[in-house]
């Protein structure tokens, strides 16, 4: 019991968007396919009747008290009913009490009941018609050991330090919000009040410092959608770092980062790589989106991990390069790579829904090999690809159940958003085999999609569309199967030859190029169903950096 206990603290210790933080992970499970669903479940996740008002503004203001590690806030909503009806629901944890609701429509009642506000108006309302409600609200947020949703720390001089991260389970757990990722407001104000001398940061531009008795309110603006995961603040005894950053379009920008006050040296040195990877970033996908809200990132509690808050990324504290080639001077942090790649795939263009989530981390993911091979050479895309595998379970799809409260950090069968994610990209790299064509896809859908919600299947439908060819049979595999086709294989050295066959995989009707790798040669071939034999001089190689992502195994 004592070693699962330090297992759940370590694992919380590590949250993060690419570290899966939630308890449940660390659980033995067992069981094939996924969890079971309750209705509730459906009620929470699925976009129905009393789901049916689009947001327009969040105004947040939420007083932190370190001491008790306590809340208490008011949330103001602002929406437009998309349906004549007379309730609405309204995501917020059973362990925060709601104190009061205001209207501007004629209220009937209300009731909190476990994660859920049903709020019920005394009359109709029309479609199309505007309103707000403003709920207060506060308590003590659900954590373990200090870690959670809200996390209440201390930095190394023992000055309080407050961090938050919300992916996957949710903004519910610190404000009221429609939890639903699909309806994203149009602007968002985020105010934090905090003990005097404490510094509140959070998503987009800092507008004003105001004085409430002891206490300062930071008040924070976000002019653009932002996705509810998103919508953070951190608090510490932070110092402002300023780097000159020339964007694509040639406008000098400034880049801030927010460090705690004993580590700004630090601080200054680890993140002088920030310009170079938004530079990569930005001939990849185009310019930075949220230059109206700023470019800050953040040293937050989160250790080793980071959060990709939208404009104001949560950075941890662990100052160290994970992506070192001896033979270079740069080293870089590939997970600063990755959660800036976030502003881009998972911020700018969002999904639909929580089962889409390989739409941002496996973009995220991919984007660490592709700068990593501009930061470098080319060679090193191969290695980074060539060591992704090792992470991929194969024990559950990549596409998560649609239109349910479902939270897919909780389990490591998962896990495979990430890096299958990525290697689903660079299959289709491989198999479109036209860079220059893969690459404006992917700059178009960001175009075509920006500040917009996507499915996965709007997505499919794009790339086919631009590609000029059908890869549903490729995304049904890699996104449905559990696991990517099985080639079998036998090598027969006396008779110099080769047969091989899909044992499971595509119909015959869908032509996937593997590449074999021959001592010094490249021989090509397309598998099907049934057995087919090939003259070859020695037992190939097949590499996933080559044409992409399978498994072998020998032919019986």
């Amino acid at each position: 019991m004592k070693k699962l206990l330090l297992l759940i603290i370590v694992s919380l210790i590590a949250g993060t968007c690419r570290y899966k933080p939630f308890v449940k992970y660390y659980f033995p499970n067992k069981k094939e396919g996924f969890p079971k669903f309750s209705k509730r479940d459906y009620l929470q996740g699925e976009i129905n009747r009393l789901r049916a008002y689009d947001i327009t503004t969040y105004d947040w203001h939420v007083k932190v008290d370190p001491e008790e590690e306590r809340i208490e806030g008011t949330m103001r909503i602002d929406f437009q009913m998309e349906m004549q009806q007379d309730s609405i629901l309204v995501d917020l944890h059973r362990r925060l009490k709601v104190d009061d609701i205001e209207s501007s429509f004629p209220l009937k009642n209300w009731k909190h009941s476990k994660d859920l506000i049903y709020i019920v108006f005394a009359e109709q309302t029309a479609e199309g018609k505007k309103g707000s409600i403003k709920i207060t609200y506060g308590g003590k947020p659900a954590n373990i050991a200090k870690e959670g949703p809200i996390q209440w720390k201390e930095d190394s001089k023992g000055n309080p330090w407050i961090g938050t991260q919300t992916e996957g389970v949710g903004g519910h757990y610190m404000m009221p919000c429609k939890e639903l990722l699909y309806d994203e407001p149009e602007k968002c104000f985020i105010r934090v009040e905090v003990p005097s001398p404490l510094v509140a940061v959070a998503n987009g531009k800092l507008d004003s410092v105001t004085t409430k008795g002891e206490n300062r309110v930071y008040h924070h603006s976000v002019l653009n959608p932002i996705n509810i995961y998103n919508i953070s603040f951190n608090i510490g005894n932070y110092e402002k770092i300023t780097f000159p950053y020339t964007d694509i379009k040639g406008e000098e920008r400034e880049i801030q980062v927010f460090a705690l006050s004993h580590q700004v040296d630090t601080a200054r040195s680890f993140y002088s790589q920030t310009p170079l990877h938004l530079k990569e970033l930005e001939e990849l996908y185009g310019p930075f989106p949220w230059w109206r809200d700023g470019c800050k990132i953040v040293q937050s509690t989160l250790g080793g991990g980071a959060m990709e808050h939208q404009s104001a990324i949560s950075m941890g504290s662990y100052f160290y390069n994970d992506y070192a080639p001896p033979a270079y001077a740069l080293k870089v942090n590939a997970t600063l790579i990755h959660e800036l790649a976030h502003e881009w795939w998972g911020n700018l263009l969002s999904g639909m829904d929580y089962c889409d989530m390989w739409l941002h981390e496996g973009f995220a993911t991919y984007s660490e090999a592709l700068v990593v091979a501009e930061l470098y050479q080319p060679n090193y895309y191969d290695h980074y690809i060539w060591n992704l595998p090792r992470y991929v379970d194969n024990e559950r799809p990549v596409l998560k159940p649609c239109g349910v409260r479902y939270n897919s950090w909780v389990s490591s069968k998962d896990a495979d958003i990430y890096y299958k994610g990525a290697l689903i990209l660079h299959t289709l790299r491989r198999q479109l085999n036209d860079d220059e064509k893969f690459f404006s896809i992917l700059r178009g859908a960001l175009e075509r999609y920006a500040r917009q919600n996507i499915s996965t299947e709007t997505f499919i439908a794009y790339f086919n569309e631009m590609a000029g060819r059908n890869f549903q049979p490729l995304f049904d595999v890699y996104l449905k199967e559990k696991s990517p086709p099985v080639l079998q294989y036998a090598y027969d050295s006396i008779q110099s030859t080769l047969k091989y066959k899909w044992k499971t995989g595509f119909r015959d009707d869908f032509q996937f190029t593997v590449v074999a790798t021959v001592g010094e040669s490249k021989e090509t071939i397309v598998p099907t169903n049934s057995i087919q034999i090939m003259n070859i001089n020695r037992d190939p190689l097949f590499k996933v950096e080559d044409f992409g992502y399978i498994l072998t195994e020998e032919l019986e």
